[in-house]
This record gives structure tokens, sequence and C-alpha cells, in this order.
């Protein structure tokens, strides 16, 4: 599966598709290897190279329910994840997330949030009720090149992401059902285990 994900990075670099960083895809396959989730839910597909890496760290049985809005990316996160033998632990949905979400009932082990960053808060009541009680929500990007953490005023075209980023990690932090930790790895992380 290496090579695959070797190839898979290169396409990303070359197309300019965001996937997760070296040290957060290292840092996910620690944490995952620890939990063992059975079923994972990951917000944001791209071309599958996330759910691929998380796919190393599932129970045996597992299987991982990834949404993504865009067709294109849906085609191609198909391909690799059946090139590399993995259409049995993969499932993309294809739909908006918003639309997704809320049609969903079953429980999660683990959700990793990796969408637009603006809607983050959105998706957060979605995630606290799929997740089981002692589960991980997982979020990428949340110190969002370091503006969210940073100084208040940010350039105009980065204001709405940084702003609701912002109540995103609020709410995270001081939730009732939430124990949460922000870890400066990549472009920041958090995790948090639902009560």
């Amino acid at each position: 599966m290496e090579k695959q994900l070797d190839k898979m990075k290169a396409y990303a670099r070359e197309n300019k598709i965001p996937i997760i960083l070296d040290p957060t895809a290292e840092l996910l396959v620690v944490i995952l290897m620890a939990v063992r989730p059975r079923t994972i839910l990951e917000i944001g597909t791209a071309i599958g190279y996330s759910a691929m890496v998380m796919s190393k760290a599932l129970a045996a049985g597992g299987r991982i329910d990834t949404i993504e809005v865009n067709p294109d990316m849906v085609d191609k996160a198909l391909d690799y994840i059946n090139t590399a033998g993995l259409s049995g632990v993969i499932r993309v949905i294809e739909g908006e997330a918003g639309d997704v979400l809320p049609a969903l009932t079953e429980e999660y082990d683990v959700i990793f949030l990796d969408a637009a960053k603006s809607r983050y808060i959105e998706f957060l009541p979605h995630c606290i009720r799929l997740v089981k009680r002692k589960g991980l929500i997982i979020a990428d990007n949340v110190l969002y090149k370091d503006m969210t953490r940073g100084p208040e005023w940010v350039k105009h075209k980065q204001r709405t992401a940084v702003t609701k980023l912002r109540g995103f990690l609020e709410q995270v932090e001081n939730h009732p059902q939430l124990k949460t930790t922000l870890i400066n790895v990549g472009d920041g992380i958090t995790i948090s285990v639902k009560f």
C-alpha cells in the first residue's frame, strides 16, 4: 500500500489537491492503532488518501465511510481504493456533507473531519450525535496556517474560514460532552473524546 500512497501524494502535489500532511498522517495512524476502531466516518474524501492511511489501523473487519461532494474526486478516490483492493473496506458516499450527515443514523468509533474549514462548526453537532460514547472526533487543519490562534485581523479572503474555525475551536474546547486537546502537528489537529 505504501507505493500506492506515494503515487497518490505525487498526484495530489501535481494537481494541487489538499491531502493530510505526513506528520498528521503519522499521528493519525498512531492514535488509531491505539484505539483500533471498527468504524470510521470521514468527512471530506478528496482522492481517498487519508481514508487509505486510516485503513491501516482499522480493527479486523472494520470499515470506513467517507463523504465527498466533488464527483471528479469521488471517481479518482474509487479508482485508488479499487486498485488497492480496499473496496470492501472503504465506502465513498457521494454528496454534500450537510445533506448526508443528517441522514446517517449509525454510530462510529472515530470521526475524522477534513472538509471545508468554514463548515466544521456546522458539522460538529452531527459529529457529536454520530460518534459513540468514548469515541473520538478528530479535526484537521484547525490552526489554518496559524491564523486561528494568531492576531485578530486576517485578510478578507480567509476571514470567514478563520472566524468559523475559531468558533469551532471554542465549541470543542468547552462542550460539556467533549474533552479536547489541540496538537500543533501539521496544520493543527484537535482530538476530542465524547463522554
